[in-house]
């Protein structure tokens, strides 16, 4: 081949290459991601908003729908499928109490509220976080008993209930754990 033609076929090559690059990566190989995200998991959020009674911090002002729940604060979702993935308001001064709807966000692998004054029982819907890997609910004022559904979370690898006002599950009293 003559060095002219070399230099056709480069640029040629090189052409075909730059297009291939700059195609969107869909194919029936790679999952396509989901633009539209969850309707059930932004309204679990929305109503664990609900129950939040004090936001000093003005955290939650952020939790409405002038943006996608994806970007609200201390929330991470998968970024193919739009899910909310972990719950993340450490130290954020919020008082309240969690909601049945948490058990809504089905997705969840990690739930973080450590060090804020949240109150009343865990919810029995934890038991549905079936990939729940990590619960952190220490430095708060729960009370009652921990839900014996709890063991529904086969991939629970942390529990952290420390600092709170739980009942002991083997006598009928409360204990600080």
């Amino acid at each position: 081949m003559k060095p002219h033609g070399r230099l056709i076929l480069f640029t040629f090559l090189h052409g075909i290459l730059l297009l291939c690059m700059n195609a969107p990566l869909e194919s029936a190989t790679l999952p396509s991601c989901n633009t539209f995200g969850n309707e059930t998991d932004r309204l679990a959020l929305l109503d664990l908003k609900k129950r939040i009674t004090q936001d000093p911090l003005h955290v939650m002002s952020s939790w409405n729908d002038s943006l996608h729940f994806c970007n609200l604060v201390g929330v991470t979702c998968n970024r193919c499928t739009k899910r909310v993935v972990i719950l993340k308001l450490t130290a954020q001064k919020l008082a309240g109490s969690l909601r049945k709807s948490i058990g809504n966000l089905s997705h969840l692998t990690g739930i973080d509220l450590v060090s804020n004054s949240f109150a009343g029982e865990i919810p029995q819907e934890i038991g549905r976080l079936g990939s729940l890997r990590s619960l952190n609910l220490s430095r708060n004022s729960f009370g009652g008993k921990i839900p014996s559904n709890i063991s529904h979370c086969a991939q629970l690898r942390v529990l952290r209930l420390v600092s709170n006002e739980l009942m002991d599950p083997f006598r009928t009293n409360s204990v600080h754990w």
